[in-house]
């Protein structure tokens, strides 16, 4: 006996008959189809959309670079722009000279251990003027190979130093837009009453060990001061702490004059850091006073030690 289903329909005489699902059966199969890929659109739109933005993220960091890279080769082969003044530039270069020299060396070239090439940089030549004084007033505390100070850690420059350091960097990084400038002026600020306060103090009240001692005193915030840090105390990842150091303690006078005259290359087994330090502090203008100077300041910052009983 066949068993009829509720069409009254046999199977086999469904196979045999070549039975298709009735018209209702297909609109009810292609509806759904329809809702399922409808459905599906927005959830291919957004992967398609969540991969092009991590795509475009990645690149535009990419062609970011790429530009930047290029951004000193562009100040070369454009037109050169309008000579920058003299007096900006000579006043630029004397600051530069006495904040900047020690490690990107005199001639902005870089001081190999310490600072970098200004004169090809593409960062320098990325940034336009208010970016770049910006810059420098911050300074770069994770900048390698060593830190970069906020205002070459030379809190006695004004915004207007600064910012002629800036059209002189302009002048070193195009030659074509640098004037002849006048011979320059070694700037070593003058001690302030409270440095002359503090020399006479630390003296013990003699008035020519006072004066060698506030002299010293702002060689050393004007040279030093980039790598040792305010009052000697070193600044990590560059000069160690002279606050309190036995190597200056073990030395007299005339070795520490040596030393600083000799200065400390990156490769020496005795430096610790990594960090060269140029002869003179990389300014070659000092005299041998000037660094016997320094040395009486440095002096001052050593623990005394207690009379014996």
């Amino acid at each position: 006996m066949t068993v009829q289903h509720k069409a009254g329909v046999p199977d086999g005489a469904r196979e045999a008959n070549g039975w298709q699902p009735d018209e209702c059966g297909l609109r009810q199969v292609g509806l759904a189809c329809a809702v399922a890929a409808a459905l599906s659109v927005p959830f291919f739109a957004v992967g398609a959309k969540v991969s092009r933005d991590a795509w475009w993220a990645i690149e535009s960091v990419r062609l970011a670079k790429e530009h930047e890279a290029r951004a000193w080769a562009r100040v070369i082969e454009a037109p050169a722009l309008a000579i920058v003044p003299v007096e900006s530039a000579a006043h630029g270069r004397d600051v530069f000279l006495s904040a900047c020299i020690l490690c990107h060396g005199a001639d902005g070239k870089g001081v190999q251990g310490l600072g970098r090439d200004l004169t090809q940089s593409p960062f320098v030549a990325s940034k336009d003027d208010a970016g770049l004084f910006e810059f420098i007033t911050v300074g770069r505390p994770d900048a390698k190979p060593v830190a970069m100070p906020a205002r070459a850690g030379r809190t006695d420059l004004t915004d207007a130093d600064l910012r002629d350091v800036v059209v002189f960097l302009r002048g070193l990084q195009d030659p074509r837009r640098m004037p002849e400038l006048p011979a320059p002026i070694v700037r070593t600020p003058a001690p302030t009453e409270q440095d002359k306060e503090k020399a006479l103090a630390a003296a013990g009240g003699d008035a020519e060990l006072a004066g060698y001692i506030a002299h010293g005193t702002t060689i050393f915030n004007s040279t030093c001061i980039a790598c040792h840090g305010a009052g000697g105390v070193g600044i990590a990842g560059n000069g160690k702490a002279l606050k309190g150091n036995e190597f200056v303690q073990s030395l007299n006078d005339d070795g520490l004059l040596a030393f600083l005259k000799k200065g400390r290359d990156p490769s020496d087994p005795k430096n610790t850091t990594g960090v060269g330090m140029p002869p003179k502090g990389g300014n070659p203008a000092l005299s041998d006073d000037d660094l016997l100077d320094v040395i009486s300041y440095v002096r001052t910052l050593q623990e005394k030690k207690s009379a014996s009983k």
